[in-house]
This record gives structure tokens, sequence and C-alpha cells, in this order.
């Protein structure tokens, strides 16, 4: 590894792991910030629903522009959005003015993520590619394990608004590290899509603030709430004028050709499941309440097995995808995945009462977990990442990764919302075990599409 490859990955794993750290550091606060802008709760979950959104959102835009003016500008530029925000929102007094900085920092951190993984798959050769990545997706699990427990550290010895001021000098730092990179930018004469951009925008807003609504709702009768059907609708209704659009456009924002290319869709589809498949984790303290009978403040313990397992094989991914290829990595993590979701449904049936809750029961649950985080981190590391950069044009490979990162992060959004409307179902019966036994067979079916779908990827 040369000393300009080590300077790049220092740089953009250290700006993804601040950014994956502020996505989760803030839920610790939400209470005591609830308690200091005397607000309700409900009101109060909206600074990580703003973020998410603008993150989304901005995210293909900022993609297009790092692709046509310089990767490594865009993500600077990023860096310091991101630290304005961080400041707004430190200094801000009440809701408003905090979602104002979340916003901000979300228009920023969507200039980081696929800038960052561009930059470091470009600077190594084909053949070392999943390692690096592999190192992307480690940091990313490490900053979402060590996001919520520094900000109870925060929150516990300093204030809230700590959690905001530590990234001004983190920033500070990427982006000094970031001005002795060096970058080749072609000249643009192609006009730049900025009416792809809106539709682009307006798409990703419709669909996930949609989705973002059923989740308030219980059960599936959070579909037919106005609020939901209504900016689902506007999504759809937008889609054939966004591509009747990119057609025309001399540079677009996404590619149409993306969605004529078979691989690029099956790997776009693969995108969407593996989204689903990682926020089932959400659900993991709960079956461990309800089905191992475990206490509220013990059950979250059980998910450490889990993220460990991620966070081992999101590297370990990476040497497989340069030595087997990245779509038998994908086989292989939507396999493991499969497999312990099998485990975890079938053993709701076999514990009854607190009295049945055995020594082997909890081992056989703890391998269900590493199964499933083992699972996660195959498939979330590089291996898709690796796919798209094998098939996006080098001058669009930032454009290309947002496009599947968005479409993941649809997957992450729906994913609950499928699940939350079994296990609702379920409870509405009386019957909530019997929602645990509904959510890892869906993750089961899930993560099968997913494995059938990898056998369409035949290695370049």
């Amino acid at each position: 590894m040369t000393i300009q490859q080590i300077r790049i990955l220092v740089t953009y794993l250290s700006g993804v792991f601040l950014g994956a750290l502020d996505q989760g550091i803030i839920g610790p606060a939400l209470t005591t910030i609830v308690r200091d802008f005397n607000i309700s709760p409900k009101w109060c979950v909206w600074a990580v629903t703003v973020y998410t959104l603008v993150y989304a959102v901005s995210m293909p835009i900022t993609a297009k522009l790092a692709d046509r003016y310089g990767r490594r500008r865009i993500f600077m530029t990023g860096m310091a959005f991101f630290a304005v925000g961080s400041l707004f929102c430190a200094m801000s007094g009440n809701l408003y003015e905090l979602l104002v900085g979340r916003a901000v920092q979300a228009l920023g951190g969507g200039g980081i993520l696929p800038v960052a993984v561009a930059e470091i798959g470009l600077a190594f050769p084909k053949e070392q590619r999943g390692r690096a990545l592999g190192l992307y997706g480690a940091t990313w699990g490490i900053a979402s394990i060590a996001a919520p427990i520094l900000g109870g550290v925060v929150i516990q010895y300093l204030s809230w608004p700590w959690l905001f001021l530590i990234n001004i000098p983190a920033a500070a730092l990427i982006i000094l590290l970031a001005v002795g990179l060096s970058e080749d930018v072609e000249p643009q004469v192609k006009a730049m899509d900025w009416q792809g951009a809106l539709l682009v925008g307006a798409v990703i807003f419709c669909f996930m603030l949609g989705l973002t609504h059923i989740q308030g709702q219980k059960g599936w009768s959070g579909v037919w709430m106005p609020n939901v059907y209504l900016f689902l609708l506007a999504g759809l209704l937008l889609i054939p004028l966004l591509f009747r659009v990119e057609r025309k456009a001399e540079d677009p924002v996404v590619n149409p050709a993306y969605f004529q290319n078979p691989r690029l869709v099956t790997i776009f589809l693969l995108a969407a499941l593996s989204g689903m498949v990682m926020l089932t984790v959400l659900f993991v303290p709960a079956y461990v309440e309800y089905v191992l009978h475990f206490p509220p403040g013990k059950a979250s313990y059980m998910v450490v097995p889990l993220a460990l397992a991620s966070v081992v094989t999101s590297p370990l991914g990476g040497f497989i995808v340069d030595r087997f290829g990245a779509s038998r990595t994908l086989s292989l993590g939507f396999g493991a995945t499969a497999a312990g979701a099998i485990v975890l449904a079938g053993l709701v049936e076999q514990i009854g009462a607190p009295a049945d809750v055995t020594t082997s029961y909890i081992m056989i649950v703890t391998l269900g977990f590493i199964l499933l985080g083992g699972g996660l981190g195959l498939i979330v590391g590089s291996p898709l990442n690796v796919l798209v950069m094998g098939e996006v044009d080098k001058r669009e490979v930032s454009s290309g990764l947002a496009v599947m990162t968005v479409i993941r992060s649809l997957g992450n959004t729906l994913g609950p919302v499928v699940m939350g409307g079994l296990l609702a179902t379920a409870t509405s019966l009386g019957q909530p075990r019997d929602g645990f036994v509904d959510i890892f067979t869906a993750l089961f079916v899930i993560a099968s599409i997913g494995l059938l779908l990898t056998t369409r990827l035949r290695e370049k």
C-alpha cells in the first residue's frame, strides 16, 4: 500500500466515521431535548427524520456535482456544511432552529458517503478494491456501535449541545487532511442538469416521507392515511416525468442507461433487499424481551454479538470479494442471513414460559444473531459498491454509487414498515410472539430472494 493510498483511506474513512456517528449519536439525547425545549416527544423525532430526508435527497445531486467538479472539492464542501450545521444545532434555542441545523448537517453529509466510496475504490486496482471498501464497511459498523455509547457518555457528563460541538474540530481536521490530496478535474462543457436534480429530489422526498409516515401508524392501516398514500402516489407520478427529462439532459443526474443495464438493475434490487435486511435488527431487542423473557434493560445486550459479527465480516468480506468475486460474497451473505432468520423463527415455538429458557436456547439464539450479523457485514460492506463501480463509467462513479445508496435507503425505510406491520397485526390479535415468527420468516424470504438474484450476476 502506497503513502498516497494510506492518506486517501485515512481522510475519507474519517469522513465516513464522522457522518455515520452523527446519524446515531443524537438518539440518547432526544428525551433531554424534549425536556429542554418543552415539546412533545413526537415532534423531537423530526430531528432524526429531517436528517434522513435531506441526506437522501441531497446525495444524488452532490454526487453528480462531485463527478463534474471534483470529488475532493465536494467532499471538503460537504464537511464544511456539516460543521456549520453542527454549530447551528449546538446553538439552537428551539426545535425549529435545531431542525434547520440538522438539515444543513444532512446536506453536507450527502456529499460525504458516495464521494468517499468512489475515491477509496478508484485509489486501488480492481484486484484490491474489495479489501479497501471492506474497511469502509467496518468503519461504518464501528461508528454505528459507538454512536449511542458516545452519545450516552456526553449526555451524562456534559450536555446535548456537545454532541454537535465535537463535530466542528473533527470536520476541520478532515478538511485539512483532504487539502493535501491531489485531484484531476476535467473541464465541463455540458450543462448541469438542474431540472433533473429538482425532480430526483422531489421523487426521493415523496417516497421517503410517505414511508416514514407509515412507521408512525399501527399496522397496515397506515398505508391508507392521506399523508402516506398522497406522497407515495406523487412519487410514482413524478417518475415518468423524471425519466423524460433525464433522457433529454446532456449530463443527467440519474443516467437512464443505468436502468437499461440488466446487471445494474439486479444490483439495485439487491441494494433494496439489503436495506430491508439491515433494519430488521431494530426488532432484535424486542425479540429477546418477548421470546427469551429478558428484562428490557438487558435485552439490548444481545445485540452485541450481532454487531460484532457484522464489524468482523465486513473487512473479511472485502478479502472474499478480491479472491472469489463480489457476487459470490453476496451469496454467502444472503445465505448466512437466511440461516440466521430460520434459527430465530424456529425458536419462538420452542420457548414458552420463562422456565423454558435454558443456556442451550440462549446459545442457539446467539448463534442466530451471529449468522444474521455476519451475513449483514458481508452484504453491506464492499460487494455492492464493487459491483456498481464495475458497471458505470469512471466519470460517473459517484453518481452510480449514490443511486445505489438511495435505493438501499428506501429499503431501510421500507423494511421497518413491513416488519412493524407484521408485529402490529399479531399484537392486535393478542399474539405478539407470533409476530416475531412472521418477522423472521419474512426476513428468510427476503434473504432467499437476494440469494437467487445473486445467481444472475456472473463474475466478469
